[in-house]
């Protein structure tokens, strides 16, 4: 089993207008509506405790269906096309915390607080997202590119890939609280998985996706698929 590291935000910071502009809410023509967010804000930050765990791992071997990395079957064309011209790869599991989690559990009955406590956890995962890339980045790839993928971002690698991710890094439920669904959704719901790599040509899930008026799209659209997602 790979040897894994843990990162654990103790004192998440997550800035106010930041989450404003997320839900679309503009404190000047709704004062009341921003109090009740930045009180909220405070609530979930005393608690909060974002977390994500990774390690490294040895791409074994490869075949046009997929890759074995330490043992750990991944099966996927576009898996093995990416990591053709790489021996290793940097999995990852990063969430908002199981504590994140509990506190939005009191809003669960009105659906506007639970959508803004919904972005709140989307902000301190982004937090622990960050802190994640930066540590990956200054250990394995200080130099050159760092890309990333994620298992149920593309058809091309289904959500059910999520647990050979799992495996692959084993015990991540007692180490970040982050569980498998049996439809392989992360709990809590505001989860990241993946891994990071090194490519000659940096690659980016976006270039395959066919959404294009997706708020988070970092490079055009510019090739689709076989069963991508289609815009709406």
């Amino acid at each position: 089993m790979l040897e894994k590291t843990m990162i654990v935000e103790e004192h998440p910071h997550v800035e106010l207008a930041k989450l404003l502009k997320a839900v679309r809410l503009d404190p000047e023509s709704a004062p009341e509506e921003a109090a009740e967010i930045e009180k909220m804000l405070e609530g979930a930050l005393a608690v909060a405790r974002p977390k994500a765990i990774y390690g490294l791992a040895q791409v074994e071997s490869r075949d046009e269906n997929g890759v074995t990395v330490d043992g750990v079957r991944f099966r996927s064309a576009l898996v093995s096309r990416n990591l053709a011209k790489t021996s290793r790869i940097v999995p990852h599991v990063s969430t908002c915390g199981v504590e994140a989690e509990e506190w939005s559990l009191q809003y669960k009955d009105d659906p506007l607080y639970e959508f803004w406590a919904d972005a709140i956890k989307l902000q301190l995962l982004g937090v622990i997202g960050t802190k994640l890339r930066e540590e990956v980045r200054r250990r394995y790839f200080p130099e050159g590119d760092m890309s990333a993928m994620g298992p149920g971002s593309l058809a091309a690698w289904p959500l059910t890939e999520q647990r050979p991710l799992f495996a692959l890094l084993g015990g991540v439920t007692p180490d970040i609280g982050a569980r498998l669904t049996d439809s392989c959704l992360i709990l809590p719901s505001k989860s990241n998985s993946g891994f990071f790599f090194s490519a000659e040509s940096h690659y980016e899930n976006c270039r395959y996706c066919p959404l294009i008026k997706c708020p988070n799209r970092r490079a055009p659209f510019e090739h689709e698929l076989e069963g991508a997602p289609k815009d709406e």
